[in-house]
């Protein structure tokens, strides 16, 4: 019981991880949607804070599949 638990709070609490970090991610991504549609060249700094925000979230979400599948075996 105690190690469902501690996995369900793990879960809620990466689940939110992710959520902010897609809003964070959003933000750069509009910044070079807007590049792309005024046909100028985007910002670096955009570029490398979406790409690693979309890293971070990859990792948490992997992390996610895995206590999630460990999740099931528990129940």
């Amino acid at each position: 019981m105690s190690r469902r638990n501690k996995l369900a709070k793990e879960i809620n609490i990466l689940e939110e991880e992710i959520k902010l970090l897609e809003i964070k991610r959003s933000r750069s991504m509009a910044s070079l949607m807007e590049a792309l549609i005024s046909r100028t060249s985007p910002d670096d700094t955009d570029a490398q804070f979406f790409r690693t925000y979309t890293a971070e979230i990859d990792v948490k979400r992997e992390q996610l599949q895995k206590m999630t599948k460990e999740l099931e075996t528990l129940i």
